[in-house]
């Protein structure tokens, strides 16, 4: 179950990090700088930046659920796997504007931490 914590902070840093830093390069000197002003932002910064929030909502859950999971010795592994992949796609489609997939694998995502989370009560 650590390959699953390790990969949901790397998807973490990747996507609150790494991609809005690539997609906003162009204003490499705004963001090296004081950033006292705010530079112009693309459709697709703002797509990452809103995907990147609503991984943060999710992802402390997951972390609390899988953490549980060890602790309690309880095999959430098929959850946790899901739950990563659906936020990778989620991510994705968030990113390409592909407005149904993006909402099912939210919803599968969530479903995922739920599931989780009975196994655990069960």
């Amino acid at each position: 179950m650590e390959i699953y914590i390790v990969g949901a902070l790397l998807l973490a840093l990747f996507q609150s990090w790494l991609i809005p830093m690539t997609i906003n390069i162009k204003n490499l000197h705004w963001m090296m700088g004081a950033r006292d002003s705010s530079p112009t932002e693309s459709v697709l910064l703002k797509r990452a930046k809103r995907a990147s929030l609503n991984l943060h909502e999710s992802l402390a859950p997951f972390l609390a659920l899988v953490l549980a999971s060890m602790y309690l010795e309880i095999n959430n592994a098929t959850y946790a796997f899901w739950w990563l992949i659906l936020r990778i796609v989620h991510g994705l489609t968030y990113l390409m504007g592909t407005p149904y997939v993006r909402t099912l694998a939210f919803i599968g995502s969530i479903l995922c931490l739920a599931a989780m989370a009975i196994t655990l009560i069960s």
